[in-house]
């Protein structure tokens, strides 16, 4: 894996990004230049909040994206497991005390092309998670077991994913991202079943209305932060102080 040195631009890109296309396409690049193939950058919920991806920018390949999502890999994802206790970056090839079925998971990703990587946890104030990972398809002497890939490729890792980080929250607290007209207390109340993992099913039984009454609540949510989904909602909700 041929490392390169990042431009002063590549950061100064990222902590001037417009949007979340952006910033892919700037992660792309620094991917490239630091000898990497793949990049993934994900904000995952803390401790305590629902056990699911929320933000995903990545070039990973799409069949393996797929696969994780349905197969709700990120509850037995070694890496996820890492990043969500530690503050450090991981080598894949440096985890520990995998289980059986964490082998099985890490062998099968590298059956998609991920067949080493590095990921770099930062912790928001929230107390969600944001995680970027690098990853090639091929082997190297640096990224086999008992190996250090260099100190100035893991520094530069480490300076892309805290200027990755502050871009999303960026984005995030955006003007336009704020909230476009006060909740109702229905709308609080779906908001903070979803903060914590709840379905559409789940949250009508607790309120005792309809899934369709649930869903009107949600579209309304969504429409109010200007949200693709009802997980950015939480995020934008978050960002406004009202969870």
């Amino acid at each position: 894996m041929a490392s390169g040195v990042l431009s002063q631009n590549a950061l100064y890109k990222l902590s001037h990004i417009e949007s979340e296309d952006d910033v892919s396409r700037q992660l792309h690049n620094i991917a490239g230049t630091l000898g990497f193939d793949f990049f993934l950058y994900a904000e995952v919920p803390g401790m305590g909040k629902q056990n699911s991806v929320t933000k995903i920018l990545s070039n990973y390949p799409r069949e393996w994206r797929l696969k994780y999502d349905s197969q709700n890999y990120i509850k037995i994802d070694p890496v996820m497991e890492h990043c969500e206790h530690r503050l450090v970056p991981v080598m894949w090839s440096d985890i520990e005390h995998q289980s059986a079925r964490q082998r099985e998971f890490m062998e099968e990703a590298r059956g998609f092309g991920l067949v080493t990587g590095i990921s770099f946890p930062n912790h928001w104030k929230s107390g969600d998670i944001g995680v970027l990972s690098f990853a090639s398809r091929s082997t190297s002497d640096c990224s086999q077991a008992g190996h250090r890939l260099d100190p100035l490729t893991m520094a530069q890792g480490a300076l892309t994913a805290a200027f990755t980080h502050d871009a999303m929250e960026r984005l995030l607290n955006k003007k336009e991202n704020l909230l476009r007209a006060p909740l109702t207390t229905r709308e609080i109340e779906c908001l903070k079943w979803i903060a914590t993992g709840k379905t559409t099913w789940e949250i009508s039984a607790i309120l005792g209305i309809s899934e369709h009454g649930v869903l009107f609540h949600i579209r309304n949510l969504m429409l109010k932060f200007n949200a693709p989904s009802r997980h950015v909602a939480v995020l934008r909700a978050m960002a406004c102080d009202l969870l």
